[in-house]
């Protein structure tokens, strides 16, 4: 089945409206309030700069791979309702049948090269030639996927930042009783409230990492997926009408 153009885009936007939706309804209710308050380690605020950061990052990415996936669409189509293609190179440029010029996208560039490699290649073996298509395929979601790496190692950086909150809670909290000698209703009230200050900074930054990656995360599996989409459109396209229309080198 089809998919919408910016279907990706679109799916990106509804989550991140869900989510802004509840961080909102989340402020009415003071619940961010008791959050960044009741968290003395200042890590939760870390946190969520981070998220912002990444948040900012996956608008970049996913309209990028967005764009790229409607472009992608538009070759398919070009390719799939040509009859008998004949696809060539001229100043840079995929044409075909002398008619039509690919738009500029990561798919042109695989089937520029693709082509360009099997035009100037000796008759080699077929397992060796498919071996080399497929390495050179491996390139293209290298670079599709090589920006999204420090998404996933952010990702993983705000759950450790919310583990590294839970032990300075448990510090602060524990710190409240290590030099007490004299033991009073008034002493005991002091070292409670110390106490429960420090549960408040481990839960709460525990409570923001695990949110902030688990959001995070959901964000960058979307772009791999649109990234992996892309990457199987173009094997489909290179295997099915490209490669049995090209000659090799004599």
């Amino acid at each position: 089945m089809e998919k919408e153009p910016h279907h990706l885009f679109l799916v990106w936007l509804i989550f991140t409206g869900l989510v802004f939706f509840t961080l909102f309804a989340s402020w009415h209710e003071n619940i961010l309030v008791l959050l960044y308050a009741g968290d003395k380690s200042r890590i939760s605020w870390v946190i969520s700069l981070l998220y912002l950061m990444i948040t900012f990052h996956c608008v970049l990415r996913i309209s990028y791979i967005s764009t790229q996936l409607n472009a992608t669409q538009r070759i398919k189509e070009l390719l799939q309702n040509e009859g008998d293609l004949d696809m060539y190179l001229r100043n840079g440029r995929v044409h075909v049948n002398g008619l039509h010029v690919l738009p500029d996208s990561v798919l042109s560039d695989y089937l520029h090269d693709l082509i360009y490699k099997t035009t100037h290649e000796k008759n080699n073996d077929n397992s060796e030639s498919n071996k080399q298509n497929g390495d050179l395929l491996d390139v293209y979601e290298s670079r599709l996927k090589k920006p999204h790496d420090i998404g996933w190692f952010v990702t993983d950086i705000m759950v450790k930042l919310g583990l590294l909150g839970t032990i300075v809670g448990f510090v602060l909290m524990l710190g409240t009783v290590v030099n007490i000698t004299d033991v009073d209703i008034g002493t005991v009230q002091k070292i409670l409230k110390q106490m429960s200050s420090g549960m408040g900074t481990a839960l709460y930054t525990t409570f923001a990492g695990l949110v902030c990656s688990i959001l995070a995360g959901i964000q960058y599996h979307m772009l791999d997926r649109g990234a992996d989409d892309l990457i199987d459109t173009a094997k489909h396209l290179s295997s099915v009408y490209v490669l049995p229309k090209l000659k090799p080198a004599n």
